[in-house]
């Protein structure tokens, strides 16, 4: 039983904030796709030092104008702590769309099944509040969360948090730099960058990142591709 405790907490710590964010970031930001518009993000990770390979496939779609309703899944696989599934429902609010030079806020509620090998399976909810600034026009945008999860396999809710900034270098091609994390994890720095193939409409992105949860240290790589339609 302690075992299973021990692996299904570190899963959960794999799981950046169990939020879901535009691409590349996991920190999430106040804005939601176009009412009646659908997007797809998809993207593999890879542990630099570990032997483990994630990924994600998270359509996304707004039939209602201010509420973004996400089911997905991923799937990680790995020596340490082992192959894990999960299964992702969530929906966005927005509360105060985000204006050039001006703010933001939306919440986000939702859930996510873990299905851990060799260990019981596990359903968790969270919540996420979110508030995104913008300054020089819309050139860099901060982006700040504070959220919860419920961990029903320790018993325990986690508070989890964020804090991001998006950098337009150009009209297509923008940085992304983060840190988040939650209790008991230590934080992850995450850095990146996307570019819009297509404006509006396809990204590819890549990024870097690391957690000093050692020994080993966990360094990882990411490349990820939206579709917007």
């Amino acid at each position: 039983m302690l075992k299973r405790g021990l692996l299904l907490l570190v899963l959960l710590l794999c799981l950046p904030m169990a939020a879901h964010a535009a691409r590349p970031f996991v920190t999430d930001d106040a804005r939601v796709v176009d009412e009646g518009g659908c997007q797809i993000e998809t993207f593999i990770k890879r542990q630099k030092k570990l032997d483990e390979r994630e990924f994600w496939f998270l359509p996304a779609c707004n039939p209602f104008g201010k509420v973004e309703l996400t089911a997905g899944r991923s799937w990680i696989d790995g020596s340490a702590p082992g192959d894990s599934r999960f299964n992702i429902l969530q929906a966005k609010t927005l509360l105060k769309a985000l204006q050039t030079n001006g703010s933001g806020y939306a919440l986000t509620l939702g859930a996510f099944r873990v299905s851990p090998f060799q260990a019981a399976h596990t359903t968790n909810a969270y919540v996420n509040a979110i508030g995104s600034f913008s300054f020089a026009d819309d050139r860099v945008v901060i982006h700040a969360n504070l959220g919860a999860i419920n961990d029903r396999q320790a018993g325990m809710t986690r508070p989890t948090w964020g804090l991001g900034a998006e950098i337009a270098f150009h009209a297509r091609l923008y940085g992304i730099l983060e840190s988040y994390g939650q209790r008991a994890d230590k934080p992850t720095l995450h850095y990146g960058l996307r570019l819009w193939i297509v404006p509006n409409k396809v990204q590819i992105d890549g990024t870097a990142g690391s957690q000093n949860s050692g020994p080993p240290e966990r360094s990882f790589r990411s490349l990820g591709l939206r579709i917007l339609f």
